[in-house]
């Protein structure tokens, strides 16, 4: 077979799911590279509109006796599930909350860009646009913000329409995430505070910059550098979601990556040897 063809050796090589060929799996991987970043993100942004639309439509129909307040709880309470802060109410009608995940990024970016505080985004929203699209639940920014402008960051966000939990915390030191939600969206955000450490600052300098349209920007993580974290919350938490999207970046990616950087930051964090399992996995 010509796909098959194509690997060093078929029988290591790791598909996204257990109930997919080696040969769809490669397949399908070979279409998404042909794809831009910006076009697996907008994939992946329909997707969790989608998912939204349809969790909507089964709510409805599960729970049609309830009032209007008490259905919008039972809303929130499933999409926030445990960060779901007591009594929250959205401040907007229905077709809000299937908005664009990208408009909130957007205006997050817009409101830290105000108060000149540098960003990038991490984690699963990264990952789909480095690699295989999915749904997601929430976006993940690390600041490059002083405890001095904590309480400015809050003021501006609360005026933007955000709900804050966690500010006492972050405030004492005791915590380096805020969670916000966007009141008219119920999208969370978490805001989590950078390091000091040389890879937290070095990820700052290798962030890139992707044009989402109409000359509106956002600031991502490297791709190394998004492979790099979840391995590392993977040893944290166990998550096979996070191997998932390791090896989804790493087919996509593939030639583009800086292998050297890979290996020399893995080595450092205690993850090389699942680096190296990962990239036998497909074969780089």
């Amino acid at each position: 077979m010509p796909i098959l063809e194509k690997l060093i050796n078929p029988t290591s090589y790791s598909p996204q799911a257990e109930d997919t060929s080696i040969a769809m799996d490669v397949f399908e991987f070979q279409q998404l590279r042909q794809r831009s970043n910006l076009d697996r993100l907008r994939m992946s942004s329909v997707l969790t509109q989608r998912a939204r639309q349809i969790s909507l439509r089964g709510l409805k129909l599960r729970f049609s006796s309830l009032s209007r307040d008490e259905f919008t709880q039972k809303v929130v309470r499933a999409w926030l599930q445990e960060d779901c802060p007591e009594n929250f109410i959205p401040s907007s009608s229905e077709s809000m909350w299937i908005q664009d995940p990208l408009e909130v990024a957007v205006q997050l970016h817009n409101l830290l860009m105000s108060l000149q505080i540098d960003y990038y985004i991490t984690g699963g929203a990264s990952a789909v646009m480095y690699g295989e699209p999915r749904t997601t639940r929430d976006i993940d920014l690390v600041l490059s913000i002083a405890l001095s402008q904590i309480d400015a960051l809050a003021i501006e966000l609360e005026k933007s329409g955000f709900y804050i939990a966690g500010l006492d915390e972050v405030r004492s030191g005791q915590s380096k995430i805020l969670q916000v939600i966007q009141m008219e969206s119920i999208a969370r955000a978490d805001l989590m505070i950078a390091g000091d450490r040389p890879f937290d600052l070095i990820q700052f300098e290798r962030k890139q910059s992707i044009d989402v349209g109409e000359g509106q920007v956002l600031y991502y993580a490297s791709p190394e550098d998004v492979i790099l974290n979840k391995l590392k919350w993977r040893v944290q938490s166990g998550s096979e979601k996070q191997w998932r999207d390791v090896l989804g970046i790493l087919k996509i990616q593939r030639d583009l990556l800086d292998v050297g950087y890979l290996q020399e930051w893995a080595s450092d964090l205690g993850v090389l040897e699942d680096l190296n399992m990962a990239m036998e996995q497909v074969k780089i």
